[in-house]
């Protein structure tokens, strides 16, 4: 058994409290100790080797998602996906996509998000693309057009069939008819619909 303490700076009793809150319902372990005094924060964690590194660098992991204030934050979104508590699962590319169609810095690697946007505007969007991904569970729309529909509607803020029809009036999408049953693929491919998107000057 091994024991590791360590110590995180917070703003305010706010941010102290979100972080426990997020990093013992992570953990859900018994040999963890979090002590919170003025604006320290003290979590001691003790285990096998290999449980006290996984406990250790989650509380790092869920520290570093949680501070905010800088000009790009970084957010790791397993935390953030904890947070949003998502409906509906919604690819992460989706969430960079919506950032940028919205006038934010985003760019995703692998699980990392880094982006201008605060923490709480992301598990906003999270939320949102989760809600617009429900309403197209039972529509016949490939996952390639799925991620530009959602995307866009959620950055205007507008419904997914509005958003399907700016998206038809524009080029972008192929409807067709099989069985009486309709269905929406993209027209061309998605690096291609991403880049016309992007290169806009906002999204009006």
């Amino acid at each position: 058994m091994v024991s590791r303490r360590l110590m995180f700076k917070v703003r305010n009793t706010d941010e102290a409290v979100r972080f426990i809150n997020v990093y013992l319902n992570e953990v859900k372990a018994r040999e963890v100790y979090v002590k919170y005094k003025g604006s320290r924060l003290e979590v001691k964690v003790r285990g096998n080797p290999i449980l006290a590194k996984v406990f250790s660098t989650e509380a790092h992991k869920v520290y570093g998602t949680l501070r905010q204030g800088r000009l790009v934050n970084v957010f790791d979104l397993t935390v953030v996906m904890r947070e949003a508590k998502p409906k509906s699962p919604i690819p992460p590319e989706t969430i960079e996509l919506t950032l940028r169609l919205m006038g934010y810095y985003a760019e995703l690697n692998e699980s990392r998000l880094r982006t201008g946007a605060s923490l709480s505007k992301v598990i906003e969007i999270v939320r949102r693309l989760s809600e617009a991904y429900a309403t197209m569970v039972d529509l016949d729309i490939s996952s390639s057009a799925k991620r530009i529909i959602a995307s866009l509607a959620v950055a205007k803020g507008i419904s997914v069939y509005d958003a399907i029809d700016e998206l038809v009036s524009m080029d972008v999408l192929n409807k067709g008819n099989v069985n009486g049953r309709e269905y929406i693929t993209l027209k061309t491919n998605l690096s291609d619909v991403i880049g016309m998107l992007t290169s806009r000057k906002g999204i009006e």
